[in-house]
């Protein structure tokens, strides 16, 4: 089945990006990090879309994990 776009309902195909954001000096050590490239101590969100820009998967962490470590969790295989 092809949708109205002419595409696989599917994805074969997804893209990963994510944004450093400061917190407040209140929330737990635990749960946020320090971004050395963005230099921003809070937390990260990691998003997935497919490629026409839907979303397929949100992920928070603390700031210090790296693209390449969510990417496993969120696109596995």
């Amino acid at each position: 089945m092809v949708s109205k776009a002419g595409r696989d309902p599917e994805p074969t195909a997804g893209i990963i990006d994510s944004q450093s954001v400061k917190v407040a000096a209140s929330v737990p050590t635990s749960s946020r990090g320090f971004d050395g490239g963005k230099k921003v101590n809070g937390r990260k969100r990691h998003i997935v879309v497919d490629t026409t820009g839907l979303l397929l998967a949100v992920m928070v962490t603390a700031a210090n994990v790296t693209d390449r470590e969510a990417a496993q969790v969120l696109w596995p295989g």
